[in-house]
């Protein structure tokens, strides 16, 4: 889901341009797990048209600002940049998850327990699925970014249970 925010400062506001900000900049749904918001401000200074861009969303702000003398130019220029960010910060986030591995290492054995340490990764719901059922674990801890908390998936009657806590 993408919201969009317009600001027009220098301009009177216009639902052509609005229009073709939002058409292009809809375009990075695909990219996000979770809401995306799009603020997008456009301001006429003399002869020059500036476009900010702000794209928010999987907990980062991802900016562009770009400046031309044709508005939709700049808006075009807007989206390139943001492109190639957003896909650099894409391909990183998947290489961060692939080199986490995750590790259970025994701290502390009393007689009735033992207590372990857990390394989670963060990761969406459908990520953690998928990891899950290709990985054929009992159990599996998990930041969810979909939910910003720690999750739990396990499996009851062939079917994966994914725990999301709440405090009571």
């Amino acid at each position: 889901m993408i919201e969009f925010n317009f600001t027009f400062k220098g301009m009177d506001s216009s639902e052509a341009i609005k229009n073709y900000a939002e058409k292009k900049f809809r375009k990075f749904e695909k990219y996000f797990e979770g809401p995306v918001n799009i603020q997008v401000i456009f301001k006429r200074e003399k002869f020059r048209e500036l476009v900010e861009v702000i794209v928010s969303g999987d907990g980062e702000n991802i900016i562009a600002k770009e400046e031309t003398s044709d508005i939709y130019e700049a808006i075009d220029l807007a989206y390139e940049t943001l492109e190639k960010q957003i896909k650099k910060f894409k391909e990183k986030r998947k290489e961060f998850r692939k080199r986490a591995v995750e590790t259970v290492s025994p701290i502390l054995e009393e007689e009735s327990y033992t207590i372990k340490t857990v390394k989670i990764n963060p990761m969406s719901t459908q990520e953690a699925l998928e990891w899950f059922e290709k990985n054929k674990d009992s159990f599996m801890l998990f930041y969810n970014t979909d939910y910003e908390k720690v999750c739990l998936i396990y499996l009851e009657k062939d079917k994966p249970v994914i725990v999301v806590p709440e405090i009571s």
